[in-house]
């Protein structure tokens, strides 16, 4: 059995169950949504379907059932244009559910956009030439491009991956919420695999039927694709689950006399502004101050909002025995300084989720 055989038959054996995993996920969504305009759908089975069509196209090519000609290599590097654009998409999907400011995440798809159309042209340009050895020129252009190429993409999918684990590391976990290390953990394992597939595409280069490596690609393009399906499960599981509520919600510190309560919150707002940690410059002002008094007891709401759309902070204290109760935790009659930090993370299919994190006692 020859080398391509055995990648087409290892295609098809996980297209069965990456498909199984989109459908689920596309019945999750319209069970809740009762709709399927949805542009992470679209991506999932464009992605799929061009997958498909590639591996099979390839293998008749290598069975000399299709033979070569300008319109089958024109073909197979459109093909190959929609797999490098939808899955760098799909995981800058992922990375833009945590980003606090959704205008840059919009930014980032973009930037990823025209980068990777830059090289998608560039290889309409000089891998066709190649394949149909028009000259010698092309043929040593393209062996030395293919390698660019290739490390091109190894460091796009490293690097969102990269910075989806430093948001999850620094924006999730460094705020209280304990339950994404799971996710967080999961993340680190599963980009080793996810960068291995763009290392064996640049190796496999270097067989000696140069043309056995591309249909590699749609196996490598395929494992992504399940990956990313499964982070999106994960990532769905581990919001909607109860994990975070604390067993031990206080920590040690001195008691106030006045049994002050502090309660930090931080949720998805309306397009109106805050800074943000990770890219400073965006002003930040306050919206609504209220003060009460009333035989010595008092409370004060302090609202802080993002001018860019990002996320709201909620400061309230409450003065006296009086306990004050967060939105997501039970009613705790202590009296103290509290901090209680929430990160609203919204999932794939558009549904936002408030996690409370556990509370701790500050004075």
């Amino acid at each position: 059995m020859d080398l391509a055989s055995i990648f087409f038959g290892a295609f098809l054996g996980l297209l069965v169950p990456t498909s199984v995993k989109a459908m689920r996920q596309t019945w999750s969504i319209w069970t809740r949504t009762k709709r399927l305009t949805n542009s992470y759908l679209y991506m999932i089975w464009v992605e799929a379907t061009v997958n498909l069509i590639f591996a099979v196209t390839t293998y008749l090519y290598l069975c000399k059932i299709i033979q070569p000609s300008f319109a089958y290599y024109f073909g197979t590097v459109t093909l190959w244009a929609f797999q490098t654009q939808l899955l760098p998409q799909i995981i800058a999907n992922r990375v833009g559910l945590i980003m606090v400011n959704k205008r840059k995440a919009q930014l980032l798809k973009w930037i990823l956009f025209f980068l990777i159309s830059s090289v998608n042209i560039s290889v309409y340009c000089i891998w066709i030439p190649a394949q149909m050895e028009s000259s010698s020129t092309f043929v040593t252009l393209n062996h030395i491009w293919e390698r660019v190429e290739k490390s091109f993409f190894l460091i796009v999918d490293l690097g969102l991956n990269l910075y989806f684990l430093y948001l999850v590391r620094y924006r999730l976990i460094a705020n209280g919420l304990t339950k994404y290390t799971r996710l967080f953990k999961f993340n680190a394992a599963i980009v080793f695999v996810s960068t291995s597939m763009d290392i064996l595409l640049l190796g496999l280069l270097s067989l000696p039927n140069p043309y056995d490596y591309v249909q590699f690609a749609p196996v490598a393009y395929i494992i992504k694709l399940n990956i990313e399906l499964t982070m999106a499960i994960l990532i769905s599981k581990v919001v909607r689950s109860s994990a975070d509520r604390a067993e031990d919600w206080y920590s040690k510190g001195n008691h106030t006399s006045n049994g002050t309560q502090l309660t930090s919150r931080t949720a998805a707002g309306n397009p109106t502004p805050q800074s943000d940690s990770f890219f400073p410059g965006s002003g930040r002002k306050n919206v609504n101050i209220r003060g009460e008094t009333a035989n010595g007891h008092w409370s004060m709401c302090h609202y802080e909002q993002d001018q860019e759309k990002g996320i709201v902070k909620t400061v309230t204290t409450v003065g006296g025995a009086e306990s004050g109760r967060d939105s997501c935790e039970e009613d705790r009659s202590e009296e103290g300084i509290m901090k209680t930090v929430t990160v609203a993370v919204r999932t794939v299919d558009g549904d936002d989720r408030e996690d409370c994190s556990s509370t701790t006692r500050l004075a």
